[in-house]
């Protein structure tokens, strides 16, 4: 299949340019990234202060959870960029 075939069924199957189809996944993995550093910011303050226990551990694991899952999403960006590098939709950074 020739690369503009490639990206017309692209453009067919998602309604997007083949770039751009990667847009939702980077987007995801730059907000858990902030949002793993809002949680590690409560944390370390619920640490310093009197607060329960169960404050603490809430934070520590939602931190837990968004930095899994930046590292999840960025890392499928990645590899779908890389593939369509690969097969030359796109062309190399």
């Amino acid at each position: 299949m020739k690369t503009d075939d490639l990206v017309t069924a692209i453009k067919e199957a998602f309604g997007q340019l083949p770039k751009d189809v990667l847009g939702p996944a980077k987007m995801a993995a730059e907000g858990f990234g902030w949002l793993n550093e809002i949680l590690v910011s409560i944390r370390r303050e619920a640490e310093g202060e009197n607060f329960a226990p169960r404050i603490v551990k809430l934070a520590a694991a939602g931190a837990y959870l968004a930095s899994d899952l930046e590292n999840y999403c960025g890392s499928e960006s990645e590899s779908m960029l890389r593939k369509l590098q690969e097969v030359g939709i796109l062309a190399p950074d």
